[in-house]
């Protein structure tokens, strides 16, 4: 079977390599799911629509889920959380400030709710592949946004893209408050910091300070 996916490898450690897969999800949206993995433990960020290429490759490679964190809750970012959590019995990880998303409310297009075991806050860690991951909340493109650091990784949801940002014209979404999260960002990650989206290709927090045309300076 091809899968529409791209590899991605990062020194964690001296000799260690942390694999990272980003699957594109969705014809509309086609919003990044990534599963990053080392020594066949891994975990997900933003499944956003049901898909058994995603369940294939966790199979065929043997992997081990810690956990599904999800940056925030708009649906194209949710959406194959509860097929992956009924299959593999794993712990789902989302920001409480995006609550609202995952119930029964009128904000969830999914049509029931999203499963989560753990909320979490700004500056909470998250231990996953025997590493610290930390959330940093950065409104703007929803109350709750969030991106997840380790290592010079920084997996950034839809608050920074390659040259773009988080759009702010949804509900809750806020244009003064995700010039706020950005300015945050620059001031917490160096340049050399690699960047994963929630959509679009991967960059570095020195292209975007240098190139994207989006950020007030």
């Amino acid at each position: 079977m091809q899968y529409d996916y791209k590899r991605d490898y990062v020194i964690i450690r001296s000799g260690d390599k942390m694999e990272i897969m980003k699957f594109v999800l969705g014809d509309h949206y086609r919003s990044n799911c990534y599963i990053i993995h080392e020594n066949n433990k891994a975990f997900i960020i933003d499944p956003g629509c049901e898909s058994f290429e995603v369940i294939d490759y966790i199979k065929d490679t043997n992997l081990m889920l810690e956990g599904i964190y999800l940056t925030h809750g708009h649906p194209d970012h949710v959406g194959g959380v509860k097929q992956l959590k009924d299959m593999f019995d794993v712990l789902v990880y989302a920001p409480i400030k995006d609550k609202i998303w995952f119930g029964l409310t009128p904000y969830n297009q999914i049509g029931y709710e999203i499963p989560v075991d753990v909320w979490v806050k700004d500056l909470d860690v998250l231990h996953f592949l025997n590493l610290d991951f930390t959330v940093y909340e950065t409104p703007g493109h929803s109350k709750g946004g969030t991106v997840l650091y380790s290592n010079e990784i920084l997996f950034s949801g839809d608050t920074l893209f390659f040259q773009s940002i988080g759009r702010t014209d949804f509900p809750l979404s806020n244009p003064i408050s995700i010039q706020h999260s950005l300015r945050r960002i620059f001031e917490l990650f160096n340049d050399d910091t690699l960047v994963y989206p929630g959509h679009g290709k991967s960059t570095t927090i020195g292209h975007e300070k240098k190139y994207n045309p989006f950020i007030k300076k």
